[in-house]
């Protein structure tokens, strides 16, 4: 049985969106909660959370972090009212962002992906990369970084490394549609994988971190924030990456 967890202190809301979801799929188990503080207590391995972000206590940020500690597979999708909450959401990765008040389509169009994503594998994107020891496939989501070093490109991903003879300039023009940026002439990073952004350093989900310009913080956390809120337009109407 799939599990889908909604966590919102508007009773309303709460009502609303489980019965969405019951109404998509009634073999679904849907577990309600009316605060982050009872969610993390309770806390079981959900396919799918719906998580208010404005919430009294301990608040849907704070409460998705607090899930990430326990559950990195989880999709979270956050409810908001407000487009300004976005970029203090984005070290948790979450799945999905749905504008409040919530409609039938949004919601059952995120079902949907979340059922995409869980049933079929073989659905994500996949690359090949010529590297020096020769050719490698690689799911778009296990690579973090690209750094240009001592005339190579080190590619850091969520098992190994690997390096590529190419310029970071190539890597950047061809890795930029898929949610890549270059926040430093060297590097090249994934931004689905940046948990922080704090004194020059680019902090990533794995632990590391890589080097923000100077001359390009301003512009980069703009190109970041601009990320996550084409993600929230985008999934605000259901529709995919």
């Amino acid at each position: 049985m799939y599990k889908i967890a909604v966590c919102d202190d508007d009773d309303r809301v709460l009502q609303e969106v489980s019965a969405l979801i019951r109404e998509w799929n009634p073999e679904i188990r849907v577990d309600c909660f009316s605060g982050g503080e009872e969610l993390a207590e309770k806390y079981i391995p959900y396919e799918a959370i719906f998580l208010d972000i404005d919430m009294a206590g301990m608040n849907g940020i704070e409460t998705g972090k607090k899930i990430r500690s326990m559950d990195m597979e989880t999709k979270i999708i956050y409810l908001t009212a407000y487009r300004d909450y976005v970029a203090g959401a984005f070290g948790v990765h979450a799945f999905q962002y749905l504008l409040k008040p919530v409609n039938k389509k949004a919601v059952w169009n995120v079902l949907k992906e979340i059922f995409r994503y869980t049933k079929t594998a073989e659905e994500k994107t996949i690359l090949s990369f010529k590297t020096v020891d020769g050719i490698v496939c690689l799911p778009i989501n296990e690579i973090y970084f690209f750094e240009y070093q001592n005339r190579r490109i080190r590619m850091v991903t969520a098992k190994e490394e690997y390096y590529l003879a190419d310029r970071i300039g190539n890597v950047e023009e061809n890795m930029r549609p898929y949610g890549f940026s270059m926040p430093h002439q060297s590097f090249v990073v994934n931004m689905c994988h940046v948990k922080n952004v704090k004194s020059g350093q680019i902090m990533m989900d794995n632990g590391l971190e890589v080097p923000l310009s100077q001359k390009k913080q301003k512009t980069w956390k703009q190109e970041l924030i601009g990320y996550l809120s084409d993600r929230l337009e985008q999934r605000g109407e259901g529709k995919g990456i």
